[in-house]
């Protein structure tokens, strides 16, 4: 509920009347059933309720002309439409709905906590100083310079030079820009669109939107309201807004003021933009161009979406369901952004998972081969062994080392087995002069250097595989 509603249910709360003399006075009953006699009896309708509930007049002829005319059934789209008083509808108290809010599909600006130094300047046509640039200068700098968006809410588009540039900016640095404009606005865009003959490439970039203003409501339908905010936002960073439109006429000829926002000011342009984009409906320009669209068949491009429901997104009465938190909107595009975050983020832990279980699977079921065990260099004196045996073991194990390591090795064992073997050779010498080979000591005699692996050629085969 909102927050009136929470307080006419208090006991203690007794109904204050709001008039016309006081500065937050914004809604009349007795206005609303003046509007619609105006609505279904025309201005002698109007005239008669005014006298009855003795209001004062509150319309301008202008308004008087323009009202009924605006007017539309909730059913129109269905009927035809048409004024009159016909019965109530339902959409006058709209339920909830499935609609879909439209999502930023070619991204959105990050700049969410700080978007740089504060500041705002002031143009305006004619120009106050000969130095000072024209509006239309601004806005184009503003769009030449852009890098990460571009956003414009217009009611009235034909500024051809204007429009280039975005669309050079879309085409040829692949820049997102949104559009945003008054229902009544398309058709004049449209017209300057046709006159550029632009190909599918050039606004395969570009999402163009319209969107109505707040509206009337009563029981039979619906005073339309236009869109007259103007405001361009670069970057999420700067912000163009005042009364100039993107015409030709606004730029000679008429009087404008454009005021130039940066810094923490653009925050909440930056919420507006969004809001209207959630309550806007599409404009195919590939349809209304004539193009062939690159896209599938609904791929790519979204379809048509009614806004009736979608602007209670932003009703502050609905604020407790749609929204996680006041001042804060639950945006598609944000839920897409996450949900791919968190499907990237699972797919690296599932492979990281993979990678552990496959290792310890290995640690398990790979069978492990063991260095071979070497004999003591004491037993290389006994009969048996021979100095080919003993460099046979240091021979095996080549395919399992690398060739740097198994060099140095290598020659470090050979010297080691050359020194051992010729120890070997003399000890048993002595041990057949003094006795037999069992109870022998070895005699302490110099190492000898020997620089050849193996024994010399001279010592017999015989000899060499002798026994005790």
């Amino acid at each position: 509920m909102a927050d009136s509603q929470l307080i006419c249910l208090d006991d203690t709360h007794v109904n204050e009347k709001v008039t016309e003399a006081q500065a937050r006075f914004y809604y009349s009953e007795e206005q609303r059933r003046a509007l619609q006699a105006l609505v279904a009896k025309g201005e002698p309708g109007y005239r008669e309720r005014l006298q009855d509930g003795q209001l004062r007049d509150f319309l301008s002829t202008r308004e008087l002309r323009a009202l009924p005319a605006a007017w539309r059934r909730y059913d129109a789209h269905l009927e035809g439409g048409g004024a009159g008083d016909g019965g109530v509808s339902l959409a006058y108290w709209p339920e909830c709905s499935d609609t879909e809010v439209p999502p930023l599909d070619l991204g959105w600006t990050d700049k969410n906590f700080y978007r740089g130094i504060s500041g705002v300047s002031l143009f305006t046509h004619p120009r106050k100083e000969e130095n000072a640039p024209h509006l239309r200068q601004v806005i184009r700098e503003m769009i030449q310079q852009a890098h990460r968006i571009i956003a414009v809410v217009m009611d009235l588009f034909t500024d051809r030079d204007i429009f280039q540039d975005i669309v050079d900016a879309a085409y040829k640095r692949r820049i997102p820009v949104y559009i945003i404009l008054d229902e009544e606005g398309v058709k004049f865009f449209l017209e300057m669109c046709k006159c550029m003959n632009l190909s599918s490439f050039q606004i395969q970039n570009i999402r163009v939107r319209f969107v109505t203003g707040v509206g009337f409501y009563m029981p039979s339908g619906k005073i339309k309201g236009t869109l007259a905010s103007r405001f361009l936002m670069v970057d999420g960073e700067q912000v163009a807004t005042g009364s100039y439109s993107f015409t030709w006429s606004s730029f000679h000829i008429d009087r404008n003021i454009l005021l130039l926002l940066t810094g923490q000011n653009v925050e909440m342009f930056d919420i507006e933009f969004r809001e209207l984009y959630a309550i806007s409906e599409e404009v195919n320009l590939y349809k209304e161009l004539n193009i062939a669209s690159p896209f599938h068949s609904g791929a790519g491009i979204s379809e048509l979406r009614s806004s009736t429901v979608s602007r209670k997104m932003i009703n502050p009465k609905y604020s407790l369901v749609t929204r996680p938190a006041p001042g804060e909107m639950f945006w598609a595009s944000r839920q897409r952004q996450e949900s791919q975050g968190k499907l990237e983020r699972n797919e690296e832990e599932s492979e990281s998972k993979k990678r552990l279980d496959q290792f310890l699977n290995d640690l398990i079921t790979v069978e492990q081969v063991l260095p071979e065990i070497l004999p003591p260099l004491e037993n290389l004196g006994r009969v048996n062994r021979s100095p080919q045996r003993f460099l046979s073991f240091f021979h095996r194990d080549q395919k399992h080392k690398s060739k740097s390591r198994e060099s140095i090795r290598d020659t470090k064992k050979d010297e080691d087995a050359g020194s051992s073997v010729a120890n070997g050779e003399a000890s048993s010498k002595q041990g057949k002069r003094f006795g037999s080979g069992f109870f022998c000591r070895k005699a302490k005699q110099p190492p000898v250097m020997r620089t050849n692996y193996f024994p010399s050629e001279g010592l017999s085969r015989k000899d060499e595989f002798r026994t005790d």
